[in-house]
C-alpha cells in the first residue's frame, strides 16, 4: 500500500487534495477562521492564570468548546473542563491542551502584553504570563475544534478535548482523575499531546517514535544530624559533611547502579542548612529532581536513594530516629511512549496538512509532561502520542541557528510565538492528527 493511500481515502470528500502539500478546504477554512482565533488568542495572552488558579480561563475554554457545538462538562480537577464531539460510530480520540500560565513578568513588548498579576502560594503578589505558549495552544485546539465540527464527512469517531489545569505543577491530570474524569467521558482508544517550541520553525511539525519525555521525580531529603558547638564536633554529629556525602553517593549510584545504556539524570538544586558558623545544625535539606525513561529506572531511584542516605547517616554513628527522612513529591511522572503505529498515522496526517517538506522526526527530550498519567489511567495503558509544533519566525529561526541573536526559549520573559503563523501550524497539526487517526 502505497503510504499516502489512507490518508487520501481519509480526505477524499476533500476537494483540491495535493498530496503532501496541505487542502484547499483546510486551508481557506483556516484562513476564514483566523481572525477569530487570533482574538481568542490576544483574550487568553492578556488574561493569564497561574496553575490551579484558572477560574477565568477555564471557563473561557468551557464556553469556546460549547459554541463550538461540543457537550462540555467543567469544573473538574478544580479549573479542568472536556468537551466531546460525536460524529458517528468510530474509536475515540482524546486531545489533550493545557490552561495555566507562569509567575514570570512578560517583557516581550507586544502591544497586548500581560500586565496581570495574582497572589502565589506563599501569599507574595507575582506578575503572570503565558511565555509558555499554553495560550496559542489553546487557541489552536479551539480553531481545530471549530473545524472538525463543520466539517464532520472527512472523519468518523468521538473527539473529546479535554482542557487541563495546573501543567506548570504537574497535577492537573491526576487532580482531574482523581475527580472523576473517567467517569465524565468516553474511554478514549487513543489519546494525543503536544506542545509548540521554539526550537521549529513556524511552519514545522514535529514528531518522536517511542520514548518522546522522560518521567520526572521531585524528591526532598532532611538529613538530620545532633547539633552542638563547632568547638566540640565530637559532641555532636554534624549533617553538613553527611549531606554532601550523600549528595556525592547519589552521583555514584547514578553512573555505577543504572544501566549505562538508560537516559538519566539526578540533580541536586538546593540545599538548605544551619544559620551560624560556629554551630552545628540540628538537619540540612537537600531538594532534588530526577529524569528517566523506563520504569525499572524510577523504580530503582525510589527505592536506593532512601537507602543510600541511611547507609550513610548509620556510618557516621546518627541513632534511628535521627536518620533522614526522604520524601518523594506527588509531581512524580512516568516518561511518555508514542505509539509507533498511532504515531505514524499521525505523520500521513501531518505531512497533508502542512507538507511532507514541513514535517520534521524530532528528539527525546528530558523534559516531562502529564499526558502519559491520562493514558496510563486505564487497566490497560491507552495508546498515546506527543508532538510539537514550531513557534518561531523561519528567517529569525535560521539567523540565529548561522550564529545570530539567540531566540527566546519557554519560560523566558521574552519568549513570544510567531503568533499568526504559530497559530495555523498548530490548527492545521491538530485537525491533521484527528483525520488521520479518525479516518471516515
Amino acid at each position: 500500500m502505497h503510504r499516502y493511500s489512507a490518508i487520501a481515502w481519509g480526505f477524499a470528500f476533500l476537494p483540491g487534495l495535493a498530496m503532501g502539500a496541505g487542502d484547499a478546504t483546510l486551508e481557506r477554512a483556516v484562513a476564514e477562521d483566523h481572525a477569530y482565533v487570533r482574538a481568542l488568542y490576544v483574550d487568553l495572552h492578556q488574561h493569564p492564570e497561574l496553575h490551579a488558579q484558572e477560574q477565568w480561563t477555564g471557563a473561557r475554554i468551557a464556553d469556546e468548546m460549547r459554541q463550538a457545538g461540543l457537550d462540555v462538562k467543567a469544573g473538574i480537577g478544580g479549573h479542568g473542563a472536556v468537551g466531546v464531539l460525536r460524529n458517528g460510530d468510530g474509536p475515540t480520540l482524546l486531545l489533550r491542551t493545557i490552561l495555566d500560565a507562569l509567575p514570570i513578568a512578560e517583557n516581550t513588548g507586544l502591544p497586548f502584553a500581560s500586565k496581570a498579576t495574582a497572589t502565589a502560594t506563599d501569599g507574595t503578589e507575582v506578575p503572570v504570563a503565558h511565555v509558555c505558549g499554553h495560550d496559542a495552544i489553546m487557541a489552536a485546539a479551539i480553531g481545530a475544534a471549530r473545524f472538525l465540527a463543520a466539517h464532520r464527512d472527512g472523519w468518523r469517531g468521538t473527539l473529546v478535548v479535554l482542557a487541563q489545569p495546573a501543567d506548570e505543577s504537574l497535577l492537573g491530570a491526576r487532580a482531574m482523575l482523581a475527580d472523576g474524569l473517567l467517569d465524565a467521558i468516553p474511554k478514549p482508544d487513543y489519546i494525543i499531546g503536544y506542545h509548540l517550541l521554539p526550537e521549529f520553525s513556524s511552519e514545522q511539525v514535529a514528531w518522536v517514535s517511542g520514548h518522546a519525555l522522560a518521567g520526572s521525580e521531585t524528591a526532598e531529603i532532611i538529613v538530620r544530624g545532633i547539633p552542638g558547638h563547632a568547638s566540640f564536633p565530637a559532641a555532636a554529629k554534624d549533617p553538613v559533611p553527611l549531606a554532601a556525602q550523600i549528595i556525592l553517593a547519589l552521583q555514584t549510584f547514578i553512573a555505577r547502579e543504572v544501566p549505562p545504556l538508560e537516559a538519566v539524570t539526578l540533580n541536586v538544586g538546593s540545599i538548605h542548612g544551619g544559620q551560624e558558623v560556629s554551630a552545628i545544625p540540628a538537619e540540612v535539606k537537600l531538594g532534588l529532581s530526577m529524569s528517566f525513561y523506563s520504569d525499572e529506572v524510577r523504580t530503582l531511584l525510589r527505592t536506593r536513594i532512601p537507602q543510600i542516605a541511611e547507609a550513610h547517616a548509620r556510618a557516621l554513628g546518627l541513632p534511628d530516629d535521627r536518620m533522614p527522612v526522604v520524601k518523594f513529591l506527588d509531581n512524580g511522572n512516568r516518561a511518555t511512549y508514542n505509539d509507533p503505529a498511532l504515531t505514524a498515522r499521525a505523520v500521513q496526517g501531518f505531512e497533508w496538512a502542512v507538507g511532507a517538506a514541513n514535517v520534521v522526526q524530532g528528539e527525546q527530550l528530558l523534559g516531562t509532561d502529564e499526558t502519559a498519567e491520562l493514558a496510563h489511567a486505564y487497566p490497560t495503558p491507552v495508546p498515546m502520542m506527543f508532538f510539537y509544533y514550531g513557534s518561531s519566525d523561519p528567517e529569525a529561526l535560521a539567523a540565529s541557528r548561522a550564529g545570530g541573536k539567540p531566540l527566546p526559549s519557554l519560560h523566558a520573559p521574552e519568549f513570544a510565538p510567531d503568533t499568526d503563523a504559530t497559530l495555523t501550524v498548530g490548527i492545521k497539526a491538530l485537525v491533521a492528527a484527528v483525520v488521520g487517526i479518525l479516518p471516515p
